[in-house]
């Protein structure tokens, strides 16, 4: 039974893969997905941890961006750690999962915080 749902999640997590590595794809052809980011990240109370250039529970976006500016898999690995949670990355307060945000969701405020490592204004 346990070895059933390794290989089922094993399975999750290599379409998560793919639907990701789809969603850069099509982002990239698609243009400059990123508007409309603050907007989705106020809509998901993302602001109440997290401020553009500030800190406040969390880190800043811009703070973020810029430790994974020019990492190449930093879009998804973002969008993971938004969904999955994280912890000891910022120091104690651990970042809590956010399973109800949808994988294109993540990926959207996954690539709206990376492009403010590029912009001085959100």
């Amino acid at each position: 039974m346990q070895y059933r749902r390794t290989m089922i999640r094993i399975a999750r997590i290599g379409a998560l893969s793919g639907l990701l590595t789809l969603t850069v794809g099509s982002a990239l052809a698609a243009g400059p997905v990123v508007a409309g980011g603050q907007a989705l990240a106020s809509q998901r109370q993302c602001l109440g941890c997290h401020q553009v250039d500030a800190r406040r529970v969390g880190p800043p976006f811009r703070a973020i961006a810029q430790r994974f500016q020019g990492q190449p898999q930093a879009a998804q690995y973002l969008a993971q750690a938004i969904r999955n949670g994280s912890s000891g990355q910022w120091g104690a307060i651990p970042m809590p999962a956010q399973p109800r945000l949808s994988d294109a969701d993540a990926m959207r405020l996954a690539q709206w915080i990376l492009s403010l490592s590029e912009s001085k204004q959100p």
